[in-house]
């Protein structure tokens, strides 16, 4: 299967989020100019979402019948990317499709940000002041993580060979490495260890696809180490050590990539067996495409999205955490546990927080120099941001599911926000949603006694 990624790209940003001309700051005194996204700028591709399964191949059929080159086609959906002759507008576009018998809607491939992470500078002593306040030990004395725990790290791919990642990458039995052949019919060749949706890569990014998932910036190593690093002694723990990690590529080595490429990725991850997974990324706007792949992971698959909030430090929570039946997670100062990170987006759909300052993460070697400053040289840095609050509350849902695996998406929402430690306002009401995470409390029996007589789930 073909997967052009063309168009409108998600960002990651080491700064705030905005839709103005911003910068992008590495380590401490790098700064790279970023333009401002003119819409004469916009690649015309579209998203053509079909009725049903068997439309799917008229719809292709048609659009290159009037001169639409047809770059990618995900049957799981079903959806199509066109992209349309010279001189046909993007509004022209999906005028011809919205009206075709066959297509449910036509939208644009949107561009989106990546949220931002606020850079700083063995390691568990520098992780215990924020995970003791979250009652990780405690926990941990409950659960520690199963490996037939699945969870999904939809960035910028993941370092395999990272020492504190062993044993934790996801492997596919069914797929024989390097052979070019799609040997178990999912639609990626070669994903042994995970599938990259993303082609059409910036200036300066290697070409990533099928199962070439190495990454090339850093960030989706670093979220991964915070939920699974196995804890062995060579460095740091993540708060689900003993957990399996899926890594889904839709991200390049600048961040930049599309809402199609998520949408495919999140179903992909689904498909795979990914009941949880962690989006540290978002933006501001609402793709039909995605939201469908996300009501279609939860609905069909049983599978919880947790995504981070956005670091607009205002109010207006990113999608996709902004959509239902995703747990959207801000973050919590590290000076003050009871505060809002300055950084932190907000809004009613923040479901919880969890610490999102001085995060420590894993990171492949060669990033230490461009992504965020190494610790003492080796392959661990620190980092701040509501992409690294997200991949906490990602751990405490898998260990809960390891330790309850009958639970279900919605049901482990809830337990989180029953369980959390409540804040307070501090003059923005809602920001913290139903309060801090408490990993402890979270793991505990969910049969309490309530009054006589009265038992309460």
């Amino acid at each position: 299967m073909e997967r052009s990624r063309r168009g409108l790209s998600i960002t990651v940003r080491l700064a705030a989020l905005a839709l103005a001309a911003f910068t992008l700051t590495l380590g401490t005194d790098r700064v790279v100019p970023r333009r401002a996204v003119a819409a004469e700028d916009q690649p015309a591709a579209v998203v053509v979402r079909a009725r049903r399964a068997d439309d799917l191949n008229r719809v292709a059929a048609y659009a290159r019948s009037i001169g639409y080159a047809v770059t990618s086609q995900m049957d799981a959906l079903p959806a199509l990317r066109v992209v349309p002759p010279a001189g046909v507008t993007t509004a022209d576009a999906l005028t011809a499709f919205r009206a075709r018998p066959g297509v449910e809607y036509a939208e644009p491939v949107y561009h989106m940000f990546r949220t931002a992470d606020v850079p700083a500078d063995p390691l568990y002593g520098q992780e215990a002041p924020y995970l003791s306040v979250e009652h990780a030990p405690e926990a941990w004395d409950i659960e520690k993580g199963k490996s037939g725990v699945i969870v999904a790290v939809l960035d910028t791919g993941i370092d395999l060979s990272h020492p504190d990642l062993q044993g934790r990458i996801w492997i596919s039995t069914k797929e024989t490495a390097n052979n070019g052949v799609d040997d178990d019919h999912n639609g990626c060749i070669d994903d042994v260890n995970g599938c990259a949706f993303l082609n059409d890569v910036s200036p300066g990014c290697a070409r990533s696809a099928n199962g070439n998932v190495r990454d090339d910036l850093g960030h989706g190593t670093f979220v991964a180490g915070v939920i699974a690093a196995a804890g062995n002694g060579q460095g740091m723990v993540g708060v689900a050590r003993g957990v399996t990690v899926l890594p889904v590529k839709v991200l390049d080595c600048q961040g930049d990539g599309d809402s199609l490429g998520l949408a495919e990725g999140i179903i992909y991850a689904a498909q795979a067996g990914a009941k949880i997974m962690n989006v540290s990324l978002g933006g501001p706007v609402d793709s039909a495409v995605v939201r469908e792949a996300v009501r279609i992971a939860h609905d069909t698959y049983g599978a919880l999205i947790v995504a981070a909030a956005g670091n607009g430090g205002t109010n207006g929570v990113a999608y996709p955490a902004r959509y239902p039946h995703v747990l959207a997670v801000g973050a919590v100062s590290a000076a003050d546990p009871a505060k809002r990170a300055p950084f932190s987006s907000y809004g009613p759909e923040i479901a919880v927080v969890a610490i999102g300052e001085g995060i420590i993460g894993t990171v492949p070697k060669p990033s230490c120099a461009a992504f965020l400053p190494c610790i003492n040289g080796d392959p661990y840095a620190k980092g701040s941001g509501t992409s690294f609050s997200a991949p906490q509350v990602a751990g405490l849902a898998a260990l809960m599911l390891s330790h309850r695996p009958a639970l279900k998406p919605d049901s482990i929402i809830a337990a989180i926000e029953a369980t959390a430690d409540p804040l307070p306002d501090g003059g923005t009401p809602g920001w913290a949603g139903a309060g801090r995470i408490n990993m402890a409390q979270a793991l505990k029996p969910a049969f309490r006694l309530g009054a006589p007589g009265v038992t309460k789930n």
